[in-house]
């Protein structure tokens, strides 16, 4: 029996299931791409069909994908939002990190690397020149989903009753907001599924644009976004259309391709 167990019994508001559950989420160390449930069987000391119920919850609640053709479980990103231990076991930084400079390098913008985290999209990767700085946001922030590009990308790759009831979530957290927005998310996510990428002109900050585009590793579980954002004189319409989408796409296909090859090791 372990100590966690010893413990369930001694204190009365502690919840065994719940310690279990985070028992399987910690037994990923860094240098892990997959587990099968034998594998986290092994190394938490439960049951294999007990880890089995915990991974299909875990699965159910996007903490974890499911790989069909190995039949193994990778963590997602949205562990991230419990800890960031997650960003060195799915190696995110690593693989993201230099193709998001090479991105930046291109011009005076942000360009940053999201996750849904509830009604908002959390910053876990930024990289930037010196004279980018627009916003004063780091890793770690929220920015609204509504007003911004990675925010709309996310909503437009969602499949039509996910993102229905999502935006009905929105419109009921802020009504007036979502009546302020809701022509400008409807018309970027009608163009996302022709050119592959979501803008914001002015609909978060009057003097900022950005577009961005989702990047899947696998089709269970949560996107990455991938955005670039700057100052509506740089990122005007015309020079994201010319130059800087394509380079956004590009940068997100070298990102996701990196990511699957990594999963399938």
């Amino acid at each position: 029996m372990s100590d966690s167990d010893n413990g369930a019994r001694a204190d009365r508001q502690f919840v065994a299931s719940l310690e279990r559950g985070l028992r399987v989420i910690s037994a990923y160390r860094p240098d892990d791409r997959a587990l099968s449930n034998q594998d986290l069987a092994d190394r938490t000391g439960l049951p294999r069909p007990t880890v089995s119920r915990f991974t299909h919850t875990l699965r159910s609640l996007n903490y974890l994908a499911y790989h069909a053709d190995t039949g193994r479980y990778s963590l997602t990103p949205r562990v991230m939002e419990l800890s960031r231990a997650a960003f060195v076991a799915n190696a995110i930084r690593d693989i993201a990190r230099p193709a998001m400079e090479s991105l930046a390098e291109l011009g005076p913008f942000s360009v940053a690397l999201g996750v849904p985290s509830g009604l908002s999209i959390r910053y876990l990767e930024l990289a930037r020149r010196p004279e980018a700085i627009v916003l004063n946001l780091d890793t770690g922030a929220l920015v609204p989903m509504l007003q911004t590009a990675i925010g709309r990308a996310y909503l437009a790759c969602l499949p039509a009753p996910e993102r229905q009831e999502l935006l009905a979530r929105l419109e009921t957290a802020d009504p007036e907001m979502f009546a302020a927005q809701k022509t400008g998310v409807e018309a970027e996510i009608a163009a996302y599924g022709e050119r592959g990428y979501a803008g914001s002109f002015g609909g978060w900050w009057p003097e900022l644009s950005a577009v961005a585009t989702v990047i899947r590793v696998v089709d269970d579980g949560d996107p990455l976004l991938l955005s670039v954002s700057g100052l509506s004189s740089v990122l005007t319409p015309a020079r994201i259309e010319e130059e800087y989408a394509a380079a956004l796409l590009n940068s997100a296909q070298v990102i996701q391709s990196r990511m699957q090859r990594a999963f399938q090791r």
